[in-house]
C-alpha cells in the first residue's frame, strides 16, 4: 500500500487530481444510475433516488479518504493496510445506505415503491448494503492504485534530484576540500617538512594527499555508497590534516561492525568533518579531539560527529553551503525520514547528529 507521508514533488498537483477523478468518477456513477433507472423510475423519483445515492456515496467515499490518510500518518503495517479496506468499505456502504433511506424518506415520504424501501423501515438494507460495498472497494482500490502511482512518480523524481545532488556533492568536495586554499595548505605543509628534513612525513603527507584525491575522484556515481567506505574517505581527510598539526588534532572513531555495510549519502560525512577540524578544533591553541560515532537501533542509522572546541554562540544556528547541500540530500533520498541535528556538548564544543533509515546492500537490492 502507498505512503502518503511521503513528500510529493507537487503535493498541489496531488491533491488537483484527486478533486478531478473524484468529481468526474461520481458524476459518471450517477449519471450511469440515472440512465439505468429511467426504466423503472417515473422521472422525479428516478432524480431524487439517484442524486441522492450518488451524493451519499461521494460523501461516503470522503470518508474512506479520511481515514486512509490518518492510516498513512500512523505508519500502519503494511498487511493491515490491505486488510483495512474491506471493513472500512463495509462500514462506509452502510452508513451510505442509512443515509440515503432517510433522505429518500424525507423527500418522497414513506411507502414502498417498485421493491425499493423510500423510510427508515427499509434499513438495514443488507443487500443494498452488499452491492454497494462493492462499489467503495472498487473505490478504494482505485484510490491506493493512484496514490501509489503518484508516489512511484514522486520517488523518481526525487531520486533524479538526488544522483545531481550527489554530483553536485562531488563538485562541492573538490572545490570546498581540495580547493586552492586547501591545495596551497597542504603543498606548504610539505615543503615545509622538506625544508626541515622531515623527507619521511613530507612523504608520507604526500602519500595521503594522493590517496585522498584518488578515492575522491574514483567514486563510482551512486546515490549510495557503504558507511565503511564513507569513515575511510574521511580517516584519510583526518590523517592529512594530523600530519599538518600533529597532536592538536585528536581522533575519536568508533564504528561498530554491524554498521558498517549500511548504505548512506556519498561525501555525507565529509563537509560536516570538515566543519568540526575547521571551526571546533583548530581555532584552540591545544587543539581538540574529534569524534565520529555510528550506531544501529530499531532500524534506524545514527551518525554523529562532535568535537569539544568552543562550540556556537547561543542560540546560533550552523550554516554554510555543505550542511545545507547535506539537508538537500537527505531531504531528497529519505524525504521526512532523515533527520540533521545539532546539539552542545556539555564539555564544551558541537554534536552533529544525521538519522536515517537502516539499510544495506542486500536489503536494498531487495
Amino acid at each position: 500500500m502507498p505512503d502518503h507521508s511521503l513528500p510529493s514533488a507537487a503535493p498541489g498537483r496531488r491533491l488537483s487530481l484527486f478533486w478531478i477523478l473524484q468529481l468526474g468518477g461520481w458524476g459518471l456513477f450517477g449519471a450511469g444510475m440515472f440512465v439505468a433507472g429511467l426504466s423503472v423510475f417515473p422521472l422525479f423519483e428516478d432524480t431524487c433516488l439517484k442524486s441522492s445515492l450518488t451524493l451519499c456515496g461521494f460523501a461516503a467515499s470522503l470518508l474512506l479518504r479520511f481515514l486512509y490518510r490518518a492510516e498513512a500518518k500512523l505508519r500502519v503495517p503494511i498487511a493491515a493496510q490491505a486488510a483495512i479496506p474491506i471493513p472500512a468499505s463495509f462500514g462506509a456502504a452502510a452508513v451510505w445506505m442509512a443515509v440515503h433511506h432517510v433522505a429518500i424518506a424525507a423527500i418522497l415520504g414513506g411507502g414502498k415503491r417498485h421493491g425499493f424501501h423510500l423510510d427508515w423501515k427499509g434499513f438495514p438494507d443488507f443487500t443494498n448494503t452488499i452491492y454497494y460495498f462493492f462499489v467503495l472497494l472498487a473505490w478504494s482500490v482505485l484510490y491506493y492504485g493512484v496514490q501509489a502511482g503518484l508516489d512511484l512518480s514522486a520517488e523518481r523524481e526525487r531520486l533524479r534530484k538526488s544522483e545531481a545532488l550527489g554530483r553536485e556533492a562531488r563538485l562541492h568536495a573538490l572545490q570546498l576540500q581540495l580547493s586552492p586554499h586547501f591545495l596551497f595548505n597542504g603543498l606548504n605543509a610539505i615543503s615545509t617538512l622538506v625544508h626541515d628534513g622531515r623527507n619521511a612525513e613530507a612523504n608520507r603527507m604526500l602519500s595521503r594527499l594522493s590517496d585522498f584525491l584518488r578515492a575522491t575522484l574514483d567514486r563510482p556515481t551512486t546515490m549510495e555508497v557503504l558507511l565503511d567506505e564513507e569513515i575511510e574517505l574521511a580517516r584519510r581527510y583526518l590523517e592529512i590534516e594530523q600530519i599538518r598539526f600533529g597532536d592538536r588534532l585528536r581522533l575519536d572513531i568508533l564504528v561498530p561492525s554491524e554498521t558498517r555495510r549500511a548504505l548512506v549519502p556519498p561525501l555525507i560525512l565529509q563537509p560536516i568533518v570538515e566543519n568540526a577540524v575547521r571551526h571546533g578544533i583548530l581555532p584552540r591553541e591545544g587543539g581538540g579531539t574529534l569524534s565520529i560515532r555510528a550506531a544501529h537501533s530499531d532500524g534506524w542509522l545514527t551518525l554523529g560527529v562532535s568535537d569539544d572546541g568552543p562550540g556556537l554562540p547561543e542560540r546560533a544556528v550552523p550554516a554554510g553551503v555543505g550542511l545545507a547541500n547535506t539537508r538537500a540530500r537527505l531531504a531528497e533520498l529519505y524525504g521526512g525520514l532523515a533527520e540533521l541535528s545539532f546539539a552542545a556538548v556539555a564539555t564544551g564544543g558541537l554534536a552533529v547528529s544525521i538519522r536515517i533509515p537502516f539499510r544495506t546492500a542486500v536489503s536494498g537490492a531487495a
